[in-house]
C-alpha cells in the first residue's frame, strides 16, 4: 500500500535538520567561548605538558615502579589543572583542557599493554567527567549571576523611572529623566518619548541615546511604529514575527486614552524579552505619571480660570457697589435740593395764610395740610441722610455712626451706647462710606429681626487695624455651616455685609447663638503714613 507523504510547507526544515542544526549551533558557541585571549588558560596548558613530561622521565628512570604500581599517578594529577580550569573557564575550559590532556598523553597509553590502556582510558574518563560536570556547574551559576545582575540591572532601571516620573509634574522634565533610565548605559540604543496633542497642549517628541549623540528626528521606521502604536494603543516592532525585533514601540494609555507612545531602537543587536518587558513596565509607570501631569494641569487652569473669574466678580461688585453709593448720592441731593426745597416752600406759603375769616373747617384742613407738610419734610430729610448723610462727607465716620446712634435710640426703646477707643483718625472717603454701610446694616437688623433691649456699638483704633463690633442681647439666630464666617442663609443683608468687607480687604466675624444675642465684629487695615 502506497501513502502519501506530507511535503513540508515552505520555509520550514525537518525536525532532524532543526535538531542537527542547533547541535551544531552549540559546537560553534562552545569553540567560540574557548578563552584562547586569556593567558591563564595557556598557563594551565602548560601545566598539563609539564606533568606529561615529568611522567615521561619517572617512567624512564623506573620510579613508578612496574606497569600495576603509581602508573595513574599523573593521569590523577591531571585532574588539578582540568579542575582550575573548569573553575576559571567553565565547560569552555575544562573540555578543551582534558581533551588536551588526553592527546599528549596518547604516546604514553600506546607503550603499555591493553589491560593498563583501558585503566587509563577509565582514569581519563573520570577526569573529564569531573571537570565537566564542575564546568557545568560553573556555568550555570555563572549564567545565574549574570542573570540576576541582569535583574538588578532592570530593577535599578525601573527604579530610576519611578524617581523621575515622580520628581516633578514639569512634563519635559519627566519625559527625559524616563529616558534615562530606559536607555541602557552599556548598549548603543535609542530610545524617544512622543505624547499626544490635547486641548490647550501641543504634542512632543524627545529623542536621547546612549553611546552616541541623539538624532535630531525619528527614522521611517521608527516613525511608522510609533504612529501605530499611537493609533492602535498596542505594542508594536520592526519584525512582523516579532523573534528579532531591532526596534520596540510601546503604546502609553491611561484606561481607554492613548496619550502617546515610548520606543527603543538597538541598532547592533536583537531586544530580548526581557528589554521588551521593562519597556512596558516603564510605559505602564509614565502613562501614570502623564496621567497625572494632564490632569494637574487641568486642575491648574480650571482653578486659574476659577481665580480670574472670582477678580472678575469682586470687581463688578466693586463697580455696581460705587455705581450703587454714586445714585444714592445723586438721589439724596436730588431729594435735597429739589423735592425738599419744593416743600419748604409750600410749607412756607402755607404758613403765609392767614386764617383770619376763613371757617373753622378750612383753618383745620389748613392745619393738617401743614402737619402732613412739616411730617413729609421731615422723612425727606431722613431718607436724605439715609441715602447719604453729610455728616459722613463733612465730619467723618465716627460722627456718622455716632448720629445712626442716636438715631436708633430715638426712634426706637432700646439701650444703645457707643464706645471709641484709641486715637481717632480719618480713613479714604471709600473705606469709611462702606464701614458705614455694614454698620448701618448690623443696626438695621438689630432693629428689625433681633428683638432685643440693649445694643453696644465700639470701634476700636488699635495699632494698624479698627475693629467695629456691634453687640445685643436679642434673640439670636443660627448660623448655616460649621464656621461663623458662612453666610449661606444668614439674608442678604449679612451677604451684602461680606461683600463690602472683601472689598475693605478685612474681615467680618458673626457669632450667634439662639436665645444669646449676636455679635458682629469687622476688622479693616488702617492707611499707615508713608
Amino acid at each position: 500500500m502506497l501513502t502519501e507523504t506530507a511535503a513540508p510547507a515552505p520555509g520550514t526544515k525537518p525536525l532532524e535538520a532543526g535538531d542537527a542544526g542547533m547541535a551544531g549551533s552549540g559546537i560553534r558557541r562552545l569553540l567560540a567561548s574557548i578563552p584562547l585571549r586569556d593567558y591563564r588558560f595557556w598557563i594551565i596548558q602548560f601545566l598539563i605538558v609539564l606533568i606529561n613530561i615529568g611522567h615521561l622521565r619517572l617512567e624512564e628512570a623506573q620510579v613508578l615502579g612496574g606497569e600495576w604500581a603509581l602508573y595513574l599517578l599523573s593521569i590523577s594529577v591531571l585532574l588539578i589543572p582540568v579542575v582550575y580550569s573548569a573553575l576559571a573557564f567553565g565547560l569552555a575550559g575544562a573540555l578543551p583542557t582534558a581533551v588536551w590532556a588526553l592527546v599528549l598523553s596518547l604516546p604514553e597509553i600506546s607503550s603499555h599493554t591493553w589491560t593498563i590502556r583501558f585503566g587509563i582510558l577509565i582514569q581519563f574518563g573520570i577526569v573529564c567527567a569531573i571537570g565537566i560536570i564542575v564546568g557545568i556547574r560553573v556555568d550555570r551559576e555563572a549564567a545565574a549571576t549574570r542573570e540576576a545582575d541582569q535583574a538588578n540591572l532592570r530593577l535599578s532601571r525601573l527604579n530610576a523611572t519611578a524617581a523621575a516620573v515622580a520628581a516633578s509634574l514639569d512634563l519635559e522634565r519627566v519625559l527625559r529623566g524616563t529616558l534615562r533610565a530606559t536607555l541602557d548605559s552599556r548598549k548603543g540604543q535609542i530610545a524617544w518619548i512622543r505624547t499626544l496633542a490635547r486641548p490647550h497642549t501641543s504634542g512632543v517628541t524627545i529623542i536621547d541615546a546612549s553611546l552616541a549623540e541623539p538624532p535630531q528626528r525619528l527614522d521611517d521606521v521608527q516613525e511608522a511604529l510609533t504612529l501605530a502604536a499611537c493609533q492602535s494603543g498596542t505594542l508594536q516592532r520592526d519584525e512582523p514575527g516579532g523573534k528579532d525585533p531591532h526596534t520596540v514601540v510601546v503604546a502609553l494609555r491611561s484606561g481607554e486614552r492613548t496619550l502617546g507612545a515610548i520606543g527603543i531602537t538597538q541598532p547592533e543587536g536583537v531586544i530580548q524579552r526581557d528589554e521588551c518587558n521593562v519597556l512596558d513596565a516603564i510605559a505602564n509607570q509614565l502613562s501614570v505619571a502623564l496621567n497625572n501631569i494632564f490632569d494637574h494641569a487641568s486642575t491648574r487652569e480650571a482653578l486659574s480660570d476659577l481665580a480670574e473669574a472670582k477678580r472678575n466678580l469682586e470687581t463688578y461688585i466693586e463697580l455696581a457697589t460705587e455705581a450703587q453709593e454714586a445714585e444714592r448720592k445723586r438721589l439724596s441731593r436730588e431729594l435735597h435740593d429739589d423735592v425738599l426745597q419744593s416743600l419748604a416752600v409750600a410749607k412756607a406759603q402755607l404758613d403765609a395764610v392767614s386764617p383770619n375769616g376763613a371757617s373753622e373747617d378750612t383753618r383745620g384742613r389748613l392745619l393738617g395740610v401743614q402737619g402732613i407738610l412739616a411730617e413729609t419734610i421731615g422723612s425727606v430729610r431722613l431718607y436724605c441722610k439715609d441715602l447719604r448723610p453729610s455728616l459722613l462727607d463733612d465730619l467723618g465716620l465716627i460722627d456718622a455712626i455716632s448720629w445712626l446712634v442716636s438715631e436708633l435710640r430715638s426712634r426706637t426703646a432700646l439701650d444703645v451706647a457707643m464706645v471709641v477707643e484709641g486715637p481717632r483718625q480719618r480713613l479714604p472717603e471709600r473705606d469709611e462710606l462702606l464701614i458705614f454701610r455694614v454698620v448701618q446694616e448690623a443696626l438695621r437688623n438689630v432693629e428689625r429681626h433681633a428683638e432685643a433691649t440693649t445694643v453696644r456699638v465700639g470701634l476700636d483704633f488699635c495699632g494698624d487695624r479698627l475693629t467695629v463690633v456691634i453687640d445685643d442681647d436679642g434673640r439670636g439666630m443660627r448660623l448655616s455651616g460649621e464656621s461663623a464666617k458662612d453666610f449661606g442663609d444668614a439674608g442678604l443683608g449679612l451677604r451684602g455685609m461680606d461683600e463690602r468687607t472683601k472689598l475693605l480687604k478685612g474681615s467680618l466675624v458673626t457669632q450667634s447663638e439662639p436665645g444669646k444675642g449676636t455679635r458682629i465684629a469687622l476688622s479693616v487695615p488702617l492707611p499707615q503714613d508713608d
